[in-house]
């Protein structure tokens, strides 16, 4: 993949700050397989740059990320194709910030939801605008990932963990903060000036201590790499009834399918 063949994600190059804009406002930047890829592969790209020092992960409208693209999440369950969810699975950029040598800031604009959350939780620092809303909505719609329990427990207690996956409340930027969510919040109109500070911030420690921090930070928290849970989330029913319920503009009858078995 080149940079001129990007279409759901904005990338660019400014003062060694690799700006990365997820770009579907109107899909409030939901992850579609292709914006994964995207992701991962600028992500990449940004690490084999020595021209780039920073990463700066932002999005575009009001939206930060809403999590996977449920219509094509939807559609590729139901396609027959038992291989047709890796298209999702085999683009998970997750590993990717993980493994930048460079600090990755997320400048969080707006709604961050699912795995939007858990883009927010891979990057290395977060500074989140007062009108952010946070959610691990995954359960809404019958899914389950590891990832985001694995990231976040060592960041939230566990009462406060297990009350975010097991009811998918939203919750203000302020209270992200207070938990543990995000590093920082700041009034809308100063999230641009307060990341370009922290950049400044980061440059005042050397690239190598920050790379080998970033290792040893990373070694104390745990992450999945086997995607079971998803799958078997994804084979269930409730899941087949979360997603219909979204694309159709219900709500999800759980209750009924539990039943019936539908």
């Amino acid at each position: 993949m080149r940079p001129d063949e990007l279409r759901e994600l904005g990338y660019k190059v400014e003062d060694g700050v690799a700006c990365i804009r997820l770009e579907r406002p109107e899909q409030l930047n939901a992850f579609s397989s292709r914006l994964y890829e995207e992701l991962k592969w600028a992500l990449r790209f940004a690490s084999n740059d020595d021209a780039v020092d920073v990463v700066v992960l932002t999005g575009t409208g009001r939206a930060f990320a809403t999590g996977g693209d449920l219509k094509e999440a939807r559609e590729r369950i139901e396609d027959g194709d038992p291989l047709s969810f890796y298209a999702f699975v085999d683009n998970l950029p997750w590993a990717e910030f993980r493994q930048c040598p460079k600090v990755v800031i997320g400048a969080i604009n707006g709604l961050c939801h699912a795995g939007g959350v858990i883009a927010a939780a891979s990057c290395d620092i977060t500074i989140a605008a007062e009108s952010a809303r946070f959610a691990l909505t995954e359960g809404r719609v019958g899914l389950a990932d590891a990832v985001a329990p694995s990231l976040l427990s060592s960041r939230l207690s566990l009462a406060k963990l297990k009350y975010l996956l097991f009811t998918g409340k939203e919750i203000s930027a302020t209270e992200a903060e207070r938990i543990g969510l995000v590093t920082e919040v700041v009034p809308d109109d100063e999230l641009d000036r307060r990341v370009a500070e922290v950049v400044g911030e980061v440059r005042r420690t050397s690239p190598q201590s920050r790379r080998l921090f970033k290792q040893c930070v990373n070694q104390l928290e745990p992450f999945p790499t086997d995607p079971g849970m998803l799958f078997a989330s994804l084979a269930s029913p409730e899941a087949r009834e979360g997603l219909r319920a979204f694309t159709e503009g219900r709500p999800p009858d759980y209750e009924r399918n539990s039943r019936t078995g539908l």
